[in-house]
């Protein structure tokens, strides 16, 4: 089938390049976006002006089709022929440059997204969004909407892209199978290279940053002095039962310092500087009762590659407060790295193959007879319509004998990340539940995982130290 290449500047008049020098496209999870360069040969009185930044480009190698926009202006190299390199990214990459300001109280996963494209995104062509109904609070005060969808992402166990069609994607990770299979004629003899990688092994994972509301808690309020603000132990939350004030056991108005007028509420309350502020109500004594936020770090478990690997511990932050969804994060990255991952590389003699597929890998010399997650994959076209294909693989599944890590600097680690920034509270460990998780696996191996909650202790806890 060989390489076409097709290039839209913004004029909007489309033009198909049948000489080139190279042309490589570069796909890949980690870095999140695609990139292309290609080289092109023209007459050297050709005026090339028309390939500015922003040129549509699409590129299809045997079937593999790409699509971007030029990034940096053409690279011109002089002589018999006239050589220009264009070089940019996939339309995902885009969203780098496009900035988002929303807020959302218990609104679905699947919903913001769809209201983030919708809004922010004018060009895309159509949505195919997963369904996720999992409810989020979150901000994003002028945030890259690359950067937001990452952390939605990472809070979803999610991906996403936008296509060649530009469609937006929003699907759930390592949810389609390639048609494809790598087996031993079917990949360039010398290309196969594999190995374990135990770097980030771990089976005993604290995950910090998740936030749980407390019981109500009362304060007392001694002696109301004028209009001098009280100050509160903890940052109030109303929480379902509201902030209560009772002075002479009367219950006082209340409002919000800034927002509402003084001399219309008996009480205004700073949430941020922890403050109640006298206003009508100038003397007396009585209490407040407030819930407020505490800390909670969760520990995630997997007994069976203690057994088999020794104890490795380390830290997983989130950025979310609920404390279920952080679980889930620590879940997905526990069950990632609770065995060395195989990773490697190979190059297959032809196929299409998109990032974030399972491919199905049989080779019996290197004993791996399982499906890889498709992390990278590079389309090179030479001259003369022959295009190279090289992925770059990774599972979860393979075993290592021999572990090699430094203790000592992880311990080290752990114990400033966990001990060293608590600057509100004393940390308390207390287990409330023990139970045993199963998540839904391609191939069922067997291990389930410990649950254990540990949570920053606060005033308001129930006799032998569980949370409810």
């Amino acid at each position: 089938m060989g390489t076409i290449i097709k290039i839209t500047p913004p004029s909007g008049i489309q033009e198909t390049i049948s000489t080139y020098e190279t042309c490589v496209v570069n796909t890949s999870i980690t870095d999140g976006a695609g990139s292309f360069a290609i080289t092109l040969i023209f007459e050297y009185n050709e005026d090339i002006s028309r390939f500015v930044v922003g040129t549509d480009v699409q590129i299809e190698q045997n079937g593999h089709v790409f699509r971007g926009w030029v990034i940096k202006p053409p690279v011109i190299k002089n002589g018999a022929l006239k050589r220009i390199t264009l070089e940019g990214a996939d339309y995902t990459a885009k969203t780098q440059k496009i900035v988002v300001t929303e807020s959302y109280t218990d609104v679905g996963i699947s919903t913001i997204v769809t209201d983030l494209f919708t809004k922010y995104v004018p060009w895309e062509t159509g949505m195919n969004i997963g369904i996720n109904n999992r409810l989020l609070t979150i901000r994003f005060p002028d945030v890259y909407l690359w950067d937001v969808m990452e952390q939605i992402c990472n809070l979803s166990g999610f991906d996403w892209f936008i296509d060649d069609e530009l469609v937006c994607n929003f699907f759930e990770v390592a949810n389609t199978v390639n048609n494809n299979v790598i087996g031993a004629s079917s990949y360039k003899p010398g290309t196969a290279n594999f190995s374990s990688d135990s770097s980030k092994l771990v089976n005993k994972l604290w995950i910090k940053g998740s936030k749980a509301l407390s019981l109500p808690f009362t304060q007392n309020i001694t002696v109301i002095n004028a209009t001098t603000p009280i100050p509160l132990f903890y940052k109030p939350r109303a929480g379902d039962t509201g902030i209560n004030v009772v002075i002479g056991g009367v219950s006082k108005t209340l409002g919000i310092q800034n927002i509402h007028d003084p001399g219309t509420y008996d009480f205004l309350i700073n949430v941020n500087e922890k403050l109640l502020i006298p206003d009508l109500c100038v003397s007396g004594t009585g209490t407040i009762t407030y819930r407020y936020e505490y800390p909670i770090k969760i520990l995630l478990e997997n007994e069976e590659s203690k057994y088999q690997y020794g104890e490795f511990e380390d830290i997983l932050s989130v950025d979310i407060e609920d404390s279920a969804i952080a679980m889930e994060v620590g879940q997905r990255y526990i069950d990632k790295y609770s065995k060395p991952v195989l990773i490697g590389s190979i190059d297959p003699n032809e196929g299409i193959y998109k990032c974030g597929e399972l491919l199905k890998v049989e080779i019996e010399s290197l004993n791996i007879n399982e499906y890889l997650v498709i992390k990278s994959a590079s389309y090179e076209s030479m001259v003369g319509g022959i295009v190279n294909i090289k992925l770059t693989l990774e599972n979860t599944q393979q075993d290592l004998t021999n572990i090699l890590k430094d203790m000592s600097k992880r311990l080290r680690k752990i114990e400033t990340a966990l001990f060293g920034d608590d600057s509100e509270s004393v940390v308390e460990r207390y287990k409330t539940a023990i139970d045993t998780i199963n998540y839904p696996k391609l191939v069922d191996d067997g291990y389930t995982h410990k649950l254990h909650d540990y949570l920053v202790s606060g005033p308001n806890m129930m006799a032998g130290g569980f949370y409810i």
